[in-house]
Order: structure tokens, then C-alpha cells, then sequence
């Protein structure tokens, strides 16, 4: 930035009038201003000490960087109003957990909260058994300047739940791993350790219930995404995990029973012919709890 160059000058980063402004004096102190002298007739010749950050653009580039913030308006225009509506919570959790990161994301802070990042088109257009246009039909989609395809909320709405049905067991997983969490919290409340001398923070069980309770209709529509025959398997597993680890606790019990008569050939035996080491069974049995 030198003297004597024209700036588009704005006063709020994506709302406002832009006015052209040439540049005076560049500020030696920190954080940079820069003396400007607008353009217009209408200003009279206004001086004034900016922030060098009001100065957006080079002034020829202004159709081309407004063009650009019309776009993107557009763009994040239906998007997710609160980070706690449960169509976003529910797709946070699709792309936050499912291994998709290298081809697809979504955008979280508010300005990105709901735009779909597509990296690899091809790939995920594959992954999803959906014709590459998918990602497309939408008026106001683009691809940016480092190759990315940016689409709105609706699409990236679209594809969490295609993903979500593909890494339906991945998922159901989570969410039940999740829920277990939260019904603890609601029993026990949460400890967050501190650093230092800092002694930590302990929140209560009504606060943990109270905001898992917001949380809970997204996690619903990740299971309603998933489908019932992934909760079923689910279900399943649990049922078989419960069932193997009650029949290998009898076998400990009875193994125990052996040595304690001196039968320590049986035991041996018995503990080879059960195939999985008594370590691992009460390992298992003490995470159920």
C-alpha cells in the first residue's frame, strides 16, 4: 500500500457503503492506520485515520471483490440460523465423525455455518452412488479458486444424510457412545480439568441434561438417517457382547473354582478351550459398567 493509490474503503466488513479513497500517509505505529483523503465530491475532501483493514480492495478491483460478497450472501442466505437447530447439530455430528474429511466438509463459523466444501466431486459422487451433478443443482453453487466446489445449506443438508447412510453402523455406534456419556453427565454432572494452579470446573447434572436436551433431536435425526436395520444390528451386538461376556464370567468363575480344588491341569484346559484370555473378558465386562 503507497501513496498516492485509490482503495475501496468500507466501514463494516460485509455490510455498508463503499467509497473510494486515496491513500495519504501510511501509519508507522501498531495496528496500522493509513491516512486516506476521500474521493468523492460529495465528502469535501474528508481526511481521516483508518484502520488498514477498511481498506478492502485496490479501487479497480471493487466490481470483482463485490461481485464475490454477492455470491457469498447468496450463498449462506437459507443457511442454519443457530449452531443448535437440530438439522445442524444433526449434520455437524455426520461430518464431524465419518471419515470424509479429504473429500467433503461443511462450514461451521457464522459466516460458513451449512456451506458444503466439496474437495474431490468424483469421490464422493462415487462413495454416494448420486451422479456428480447432485452437487450441482443448485443455482447458487460455484467452485472457488482453489478448486472447491462451495454449495449451500440445503445441498450439504442432502449429502449429510447420504452419508449418514452410509456409515450407518459407524454412527449408530457414536450416538449410542454419546448417549451413554449423557445419561452419566445427567446422573454425575462433568469435570473439566484445569491447568496450572487452575483447580478445573465441575458442571452440575441439571446444566449437563438440560443442554444435552438440546442436543438430543439432532442425534433422533442422525438415527432416523441411519435407518432402523443399522439400530437393529446395533441392538444385536450389544445383546451377543452382553451374552459372551455372561458366559466367559460363569467360565472365570468356574476356572477360579478349579484352582482353588487343586484341579490346575483342568483349568488350564479350560482356560485354552475358552480361546479368549480372562484379561480381556473382565476388561469388557468392566467398560459395560
Amino acid at each position: 500500500m503507497e501513496r498516492g493509490e485509490r482503495w475501496a474503503y468500507r466501514a463494516a466488513p460485509y455490510k455498508g457503503p463503499v467509497s473510494e479513497v486515496e491513500v495519504l500517509k501510511v501509519g508507522t505505529q501498531r495496528p496500522v492506520r493509513v491516512k486516506v483523503r476521500f474521493v468523492d465530491d460529495e465528502a469535501e475532501g474528508r481526511e481521516e485515520w483508518a484502520p488498514k483493514a477498511r481498506l478492502r480492495v485496490p479501487w479497480e478491483e471493487k466490481g470483482a471483490w463485490l461481485h464475490r460478497q454477492d455470491r457469498w450472501d447468496a450463498l449462506i442466505s437459507d443457511g442454519p440460523e443457530d449452531d443448535q437447530d437440530a438439522d445442524f447439530v444433526a449434520a455437524s455430528l455426520v461430518f464431524d465423525t465419518c471419515p470424509v474429511t479429504e473429500t467433503v466438509s461443511m462450514g461451521w463459523n457464522t459466516r460458513e455455518r451449512g456451506v458444503l466444501y466439496v474437495h474431490d466431486v468424483p469421490a464422493l459422487a462415487s462413495m454416494l452412488e448420486v451422479p456428480q451433478d447432485f452437487f450441482t443443482s443448485d443455482p447458487r453453487t460455484f467452485t472457488d479458486d482453489h478448486g472447491t466446489l462451495n454449495a449451500p445449506w440445503p445441498t450439504a443438508l442432502a449429502v449429510a444424510e447420504r452419508i449418514a447412510a452410509a456409515h450407518a453402523a459407524h454412527l449408530v455406534a457414536v450416538l449410542a457412545e454419546q448417549e451413554k456419556q449423557a445419561q452419566h453427565d445427567a446422573v454425575y454432572g462433568r469435570y473439566y480439568r484445569g491447568r496450572g494452579k487452575d483447580q478445573g470446573t465441575h458442571v452440575s447434572p441439571e446444566i449437563c441434561d438440560e443442554v444435552d436436551q438440546k442436543y438430543q433431536p439432532g442425534r433422533d435425526l442422525v438415527r432416523q438417517w441411519c435407518g432402523t436395520e443399522a439400530t437393529g444390528r446395533l441392538d444385536e451386538l450389544q445383546a451377543l457382547r452382553a451374552e459372551v461376556i455372561r458366559i466367559g464370567k460363569l467360565t472365570e468363575e468356574a476356572i477360579t473354582a478349579l484352582h482353588t480344588l487343586g484341579e490346575k491341569r483342568k483349568a488350564d484346559d479350560l482356560t485354552r478351550r475358552l480361546g479368549i484370555p480372562l484379561e480381556s473378558l473382565r476388561n469388557a465386562a468392566d467398560h459395560r459398567h
